[in-house]
């Protein structure tokens, strides 16, 4: 009894760290002034705006998490938009650490021992903005600095219940398609995690 017991346990705690150190990725669409989070599901139409949002988990790599976001616009006008991802852990933990990196052009998270890079590309282009935010801002106007042209309120640090924030800048002509990519990459070898992204950042072919 006391065995089961205790494997019970080693279970739970092992589940519990899992979870914990996985990162929660939110996608988002900012058009026109206007922000709308995939919150449940991987796609999303915005008929007011002819336009149509598909996001794709593509297995790279073991520690890495990598998406494909997949925007299309319906209308017979050009467009301009701003895929945005929103990385936070599920929990709250205070010694959690949020940072915009400007020397690596990457957000990282940490947890103790673990860290975890955040970044993503459109068109060989990097992401065009990053910052961190308090979770308790993310559903308000308080993360912009000016929402309706799509500027993020930058801020470079943060502990605890903190969230990042970066976004991709696309122009879509009428009747097209466009795809970002976004991923997370967990490690706690620093140099180790550059590395992977910089292969991600070069092309999108499986790494092992």
């Amino acid at each position: 009894m006391k065995t089961e017991i205790s494997l019970q346990s080693d279970f739970q705690n092992v589940n519990k760290e899992m979870t914990r150190s996985k990162l929660v990725n939110t996608p988002g669409l900012w058009i026109n002034g206007k922000i709308c989070w995939l919150q449940n599901g991987y796609e999303k139409i915005l008929p007011e705006y002819s336009v149509s949002v598909h996001v794709k988990s593509v297995q790279k790599h073991s520690k890495v998490q990598y998406n494909e976001i997949y925007v299309r616009n319906h209308s017979k006008e050009n467009i301009e938009v701003k895929v945005l991802l929103l990385s936070h852990f599920s929990k709250s933990d205070p010694n959690h650490l949020a940072f915009v990196s400007p020397t690596d052009n990457v957000i990282f998270h940490s947890v103790e021992d673990q860290l975890m890079l955040v970044n993503g590309e459109f068109n060989g282009t990097s992401l065009e903005q990053r910052t961190i935010q308090p979770i308790w801002n993310v559903h308000t106007d308080l993360i912009w600095k000016n929402q309706e042209n799509g500027s993020l309120k930058y801020l470079p640090m943060g502990k605890g219940g903190y969230v990042s924030i970066c976004s991709l800048h696309m122009k879509l002509a009428p009747q097209t398609s466009n795809v970002g990519r976004t991923w997370t990459i967990y490690g706690n070898n620093k140099e180790v995690i550059m590395d992977l992204n910089h292969i991600l950042l070069k092309n999108s072919t499986s790494i092992s």
